[in-house]
């Protein structure tokens, strides 16, 4: 017998991230992912975008303290997990692509070691089963002659065949959730573009759900389904990628798809968010932290 698939692959709960001196970073966020789906978090640098996702992977900085709230992975709660086994089911479940592949690839190991060693230790594969996948991976990312690269360090490749590599790495166990850290802020529009393709045709042949986290409006309208816009830490606006850039809700949503820059609009002037309303949120975002701690849930 078969076992179907829970109905949303993550759940987030009112999740509230702090740190020891009492600064909110996370504000009650809340979000669902299922199965095959991609949702993109969106917002300025230092929104939250990345902690949401080093949330969810166990993965947060030391001085990071969550606080309160819950999170799911198909319909386990992992704070009600002791940590070990936590580790054991995020690692089996879930994988990254991180923002920058020549700092998170071990500079002193070759390639096919890094890819194939999780495979085993962590998946319990033979060596053969993950040697091959290795192979099939990295030929599906359109690295060619991959046993040389298999048998390269991270310095004798380029930062592009770098990134290609890592999502194959994420890809290859088949996980049921990615969390995609910006994997093409570092690239060239071009590789850019490659990049996102591939990502988006291996989530859709392995219906892997994905949280892929970016600032650019760009990336958002090619390769999400669903868009959580953040500010400060939490939830301005959640909706389908459709209805975000055809009818954003709330003015910072607008602001943020206003600034993007167009192909045929280099004669207009950039169109910043305006600063008058982001005085407002970081106002409001004040304001809300006042009730929170009032509120005794410090």
């Amino acid at each position: 017998m078969t076992t179907q698939p829970h109905e949303n692959t993550l759940e987030i709960r009112q999740l509230n991230a702090t740190l020891p001196n009492g600064m909110r970073l996370l504000r009650d966020v809340s979000l669902t992912l299922e199965p095959g789906e991609v949702r993109a978090l969106v917002g300025e640098s230092g929104a939250g975008k990345s902690m949401i996702g080093r949330a969810v992977l166990g993965i947060l900085p030391s001085a990071v303290v969550h606080s309160s709230g819950d999170i799911l992975l198909e319909g386990q709660s992992l704070n009600a997990m002791r940590p070990k086994t936590r580790r054991s089911i995020v690692a089996k479940m879930s994988a990254l692509i991180p923002q920058d592949p020549l700092t998170a690839l071990n500079p002193v190991r070759k390639i096919g070691p890094q890819i194939t060693d999780p495979l085993v230790r962590i998946h319990r594969w033979s060596r053969d089963r993950a040697l091959k996948r290795a192979l099939e991976l990295l030929e599906r990312v359109h690295i060619r002659n991959p046993e040389r690269v298999m048998n390269s360090y991270p310095h004798e490749l380029s930062g592009g065949m770098r990134q290609r590599i890592l999502i194959a790495a994420a890809f290859a166990p088949s996980p049921r959730l990615i969390v995609a850290d910006e994997p093409t802020t570092a690239l060239d529009v071009t590789v850019q573009k490659q990049i996102l393709k591939l990502i988006r045709e291996l989530q859709r042949e392995t219906g892997t759900a994905v949280l892929f986290v970016t600032h650019d409006m760009g990336v958002v309208a090619k390769i999400s389904q669903k868009v959580t816009v953040l500010f400060a830490g939490r939830v301005l606006e959640d909706a389908p990628t459709e209805a975000i850039f055809n009818d954003a809700a709330h003015l910072y949503t607008r602001g943020l798809i206003a600034a993007t820059p167009t192909p045929n609009a280099t004669a207009e002037p950039f169109r910043p968010v305006p600063q008058d309303l982001i005085a407002q949120l970081q106002r409001d975002t004040q304001a809300e932290d006042v009730r929170f701690y009032q509120g005794g849930r410090k």
